[in-house]
């Protein structure tokens, strides 16, 4: 697949031109466009006293203990709420976050590096200079989703 992006400064907005032989693949693409602009961007949180609204740009990363859910914000806010890991990365049809241990997920936009630790583990660092250890189980499927490939493959 070859991509290419013209910018044209005569044009008011984006215009997407799909071109090549396989019907099949360039309708699926098209779909996924579609889908990715019409997404929402945002997260119900609902905690013991409030419902929070918050933007999934704004969630550095979120960790379980049972049916608990940890949202840690960027602000380094944290807010509780009954919802599992599994229930949380089912809702972001944007594929924006990322497992990267059994009970922690991250936003992917949020990772600047990743530094080999023991075990075959590696460390991951967070924009806001936060370390998460993550798990040598997930390495591989964290690279291709770096890489852009495997969106949708199950662990």
């Amino acid at each position: 697949m070859e991509i290419k992006i013209n910018v044209d400064e005569q044009l008011d907005g984006i215009k997407v031109v799909i071109s090549g032989n396989d019907l099949t693949q360039m309708t699926a693409i098209a779909k996924q466009l579609q889908t990715k602009k019409s997404e929402t961007s945002k997260f119900v949180v609902k905690t013991v006293d409030d419902i929070h609204v918050i933007t999934q740009s704004d969630i550095l990363m979120v960790s379980s203990f049972g049916n608990e859910l940890t949202v840690t914000r960027n602000n380094h806010q944290q807010l509780v709420t009954r919802k599992t890991l599994k229930q949380f990365l089912n809702e972001d049809k944007s594929q924006l976050f990322v497992q990267i241990s059994k009970a922690t997920a991250i936003n992917l936009n949020q990772l600047s590096r990743m530094a080999s630790a023991f075990s075959g583990n590696y460390y991951g660092f967070l924009t806001d200079g936060t370390r998460v250890t993550v798990s040598r189980r997930y390495i591989k499927h964290i690279l291709n989703r770096l890489e852009g490939n495997d969106e949708n493959e199950t662990i």
